[in-house]
């Protein structure tokens, strides 16, 4: 096992499938070398797998904690210039009209049970619900990274 929580368990092999499948759906999605991904979620198996996903799509992950209120949400999105945003539905309230704010974003993927409907006006490609990174896939998209790029932006707000 590499991480149980909540009662739920992800193998090595699982988290490596799943981060792989979520790093192509962010490369197919527009993310690219370098660019800001904010995984705005829980301590859940699903932050884990979004962070090493994001380091897969070769971009920089940036970790906002849950309990962020949507006028600091904004500033980080707009701060960091963030492409992509990762959460759980049920952030929706605090997460969606932070995103709306957005002038950079290329992608929100939300998962847990939402409507489509709850993400009309979000700028760019999203996807929503419980596998929004499709199915596990073996291989992650081509390094494109080297030993001196920005790995993780660990953001703190007052």
């Amino acid at each position: 096992m590499a991480l149980v929580c909540q009662g739920r368990g992800l193998t090595y092999g699982e988290m490596d499938r799943q981060s792989n499948a979520l790093a192509h759906a962010l490369v197919r999605r527009g993310v690219r070398r370098g660019d800001r991904v904010i995984v705005f979620a829980d301590n859940t198996v699903e932050a884990a797998v979004s962070f090493f996903g994001v380091l897969k799509a070769n971009a920089v992950v940036c970790m906002v904690n849950p309990q962020t209120k949507e006028d600091k949400l904004a500033y980080l999105l707009n701060d960091c210039r963030a492409r992509a945003i990762i959460s759980d539905a049920h952030l929706r309230s605090t997460l969606l009209p932070a995103v709306r704010q957005s002038r950079h974003l290329a992608a929100a993927l939300i998962s847990g049970p939402v409507d489509l409907s709850c993400v009309e006006g979000v700028p760019g490609d999203s996807a929503v619900g419980p596998g929004v990174a499709g199915r596990a896939i073996d291989q992650p998209p081509p390094p494109r990274n080297i030993d001196i790029d920005l790995a993780s932006i660990h953001l703190h707000l007052r």
